[in-house]
């Protein structure tokens, strides 16, 4: 397939992904890419709990033989895993959540590829959509668009170009292509069940755009500049896409999570957690709580808590929750813990308002700012500006080996986990061809 002579930002940044294929990673930059692909695994195993998976799944794998669904469904059916476990991993420059876009491709299209075209794979895929939606950031939250289902088909669409050896143009097309098929909205948070599914669409979207650009078919060259960027933003936001990032790679900026919930909570729960454990304080001691936060935490947050996924939008709970069960965990947002009188006390008190100074560091910093009153008038706060998993903060790859453990748990046994780490961790002796990805997703949508 062939190109224009004109220069374009497709173009760009299919040149981009040409240039990860051959450039040096490092191997601190391939220990962080192989933890993110470990943590959206185990990411999934949480997401796949939900009915709304289930009935994903039941319309998706084929009614014989046990066969696994087209690379399609499964990469929509992963994403939407991943996405909606609220534990994924995610980009401070995007305001994205790039795992729950690209370890879906690499699972549904890694078989047989090796360690090497994996990682390459994985931090293309964050390169590119990484720098879309930190063209958008914030200004798609703002518009009302969610930046990851948006920019989501063209982290598909570059992850599956570099898996599969794309040359030039045929990466180009398939960005273009790419641009047709994003689609998200932040009110679809109010839903928080259901939400995901919108990642997942936009991921096999971009999957379908690749493939056809594969087999010869092309889009607009200036779609990008013509279309996307004037539909979703603005004229000009284009030009700031392929300005250097925060780190050499996309993916060496990007945080993990500790625990469950959107990330826009985290540092308001990290800022509480450390008052109580720092002062010894008893939740019946607590008679009232003070958050100050940058706009769009709030913006985002669920007010009414039906669900458990209304619960990880959900400030005022979260805090009340790590109070009472002394844990912020999976089980934390369960149900069953929605009629604890405790937690419902705790979370009358809690009061959420915007922090003038936090709000000017939005989005290089999502900071929090809590202020814990007691009973007998004492008062203690805390402030946090990077929460744990930040790359200023970084968690360790035991906690994410940790995380995956637990997370799978009932669904890989012990040989299939032990397996899994070491072709993810990249052991020498390890086979390219490992039935890894296979392995994953027969667990997930056929063994159930």
């Amino acid at each position: 397939m062939s190109i224009s002579g004109e220069h374009t930002l497709a173009l760009s940044l299919a040149q981009r992904v040409l240039d990860i294929r051959t450039a040096p990673l490092g191997d601190a930059a391939v220990r962080k890419v192989r933890q993110h692909l470990l943590d959206g695994i185990a990411s999934a195993f949480i997401g796949c709990r939900s009915s709304v998976f289930e009935d994903i799944a039941a319309g998706i794998v084929p009614k014989w033989g046990g066969a696994l669904p087209r690379g399609e469904d499964c990469a929509m059916a992963w994403a939407f895993a991943i996405n909606g476990s609220v534990s994924e991993d995610g980009s401070r420059e995007g305001a994205c959540h790039p795992a729950a876009v690209v370890v879906p491709v690499i699972l549904a299209f890694g078989e047989g590829k090796s360690p090497e075209t994996i990682d390459r794979a994985m931090v293309a895929g964050y390169d590119v959509m990484i720098r879309l939606a930190r063209a958008g950031n914030p200004h798609f939250a703002r518009k009302g668009f969610h930046g990851t289902a948006v920019t989501a088909p063209f982290g598909a669409a570059a992850t599956l170009a570099q898996l599969r050896g794309y040359d030039l143009a045929t990466t180009s097309h398939a960005l273009c292509l790419a641009a047709l098929g994003g689609s998200g909205l932040m009110a679809a948070f109010k839903n928080g069940g259901t939400q995901p599914v919108q990642v997942g669409w936009s991921v096999r979207n971009g999957v379908e755009a690749a493939l056809l650009a594969e087999k010869g078919h092309g889009g607009y060259g200036n779609v990008l500049e013509e279309g996307f960027f004037p539909a979703y933003l603005e004229k000009g936001l284009h030009e700031s896409v392929m300005a250097p990032l925060e780190k050499e790679y996309a993916i060496e900026g990007c945080y993990l999570k500790p625990y469950p919930g959107c990330r826009h909570m985290h540092a308001s729960l990290e800022a509480f957690s450390t008052i109580v454990e720092q002062q010894g304080i008893g939740h019946g001691e607590i008679a009232g709580v003070r958050v100050g936060t940058y706009r769009i935490a709030l913006e985002t947050g669920i007010k009414n808590v039906k669900k458990r996924g209304d619960a990880y939008f959900n400030i005022p709970y979260a805090i009340a929750a790590r109070a009472v069960l002394g844990v912020a965990t999976y089980d934390s947002f369960d149900e069953r813990h929605f009629a604890d009188p405790d937690i419902a006390r705790l979370t009358s008190l809690v009061a959420e308002s915007v922090d003038p100074d936090i709000e000017s560091r939005y989005p290089r910093q999502r900071g929090s700012r809590v202020e814990v009153e007691l009973a007998d008038g004492r008062t203690f706060s805390h402030s946090v500006s990077y929460p744990l998993g930040e790359p200023e903060a970084p968690l360790s790859l035991a906690v994410t080996r940790a995380k995956f453990v637990s997370c799978t748990d009932g669904y890989l046994s012990d040989d299939e986990r032990e397996a899994v780490l070491r072709r993810v961790e990249g052991c020498p002796d390890e086979p390219a061809g490992a039935d890894f990805c296979g392995v994953l997703s027969r667990r997930l949508f056929c063994d159930r």
